[in-house]
């Protein structure tokens, strides 16, 4: 990150070269498949392509470490792609879920919006995948009738019963820098395939973030992305350790002290998804 922002390089002066430690990979949750009832109210929530999906993107640590960026740089750009658009709600939609208020999901489809996080699925709440989510419902949260009610093999619980957050009172809160461009194709009037930054960052400052489920598996959400298509990941990953220093994983091209792990590129391949259930 030497040409990428100051203030994140900083972290990086004591970091050390280790092997292939803290950062277990990536962990992509079919968080919910989308039906023709999800579309019914598409003058509030936006186009909704037929066959969506909502992925979530978790970085997959091991216990004690934390989460601090996903970042691009000069030497190894960030890149998330689609063959579809992103879905951004157009009432609710946000770039990130932080500001994305407990009563908006509510409406209708408001909770398949994209966006980027370090930890939050919603105002009050954490992401934590579904599998490891409980069926203790969350009383302050009512989800409009008739709107998210599909289940699958991967997840046979409807949104209502395991939705994938967990309420907390302080939630690790994002800081862009220099991703401007790249949110726009997160906004709620926005339509577009790819997040590129190959100077910036998204970043939990601090100690970095960790995830619900930190003393066991440690998934730290670190987007959410609703399409239609395949979905392609190009990401860096910078985490904090238990001792208090940083390492620096990268997805190709590794510079000075960065540590290169082939998990960081991932293919979701909407096509192969519909053979599977031909089968």
């Amino acid at each position: 990150m030497k040409r990428l922002l100051p203030v994140l390089a900083l972290a990086l002066i004591t970091a050390e070269i280790y092997a292939q430690v803290g950062l277990q990979g990536i962990y992509i949750e079919k968080f919910y498949e989308s039906v023709e009832a999800d579309r019914k109210s598409s003058e509030y929530s936006g186009g909704l392509e037929s066959g969506s999906i909502t992925y979530r993107i978790y970085a997959d640590l091991e216990p004690g470490y934390r989460f601090q960026a996903a970042f691009g740089s000069p030497d190894h750009a960030l890149e998330i792609t689609s063959t579809a658009n992103f879905f951004n709600h157009g009432d609710a939609g946000t770039t990130h879920p932080n500001i994305l208020p407990e009563k908006a999901l509510r409406k209708d489809i408001a909770m398949l919006d994209s966006w980027l996080s370090v930890g939050a699925a919603a105002e009050n709440h954490m992401a934590i995948p579904r599998r490891y989510d409980d069926e203790i419902a969350d009383e302050q949260i009512r989800y409009q009738s008739g709107f998210l009610l599909n289940t699958t093999k991967e997840s046979p619980w409807t949104l209502a019963t395991r939705d994938g957050m967990k309420r907390r009172e302080r939630l690790p809160f994002p800081t862009f820098y220099m991703v401007d461009s790249a949110l726009q194709v997160l906004g709620s009037t926005t339509k577009g395939k790819r997040i590129y930054i190959d100077n910036g960052a998204w970043a939990c400052m601090g100690k970095g973030s960790v995830g619900v489920d930190s003393t066991a598996e440690n998934h730290v959400l670190i987007a959410q992305l609703t399409t239609a298509g395949d979905l392609d990941l190009r990401l860096n990953i910078m985490i904090g350790t238990p001792d208090g220093k940083s390492i620096q994983y990268v997805c190709a091209n590794p510079q000075d002290r960065e540590v290169l792990h082939p998990g960081l590129i991932c293919h979701v391949d909407r096509s192969t998804e519909k053979k599977r259930k031909k089968k």
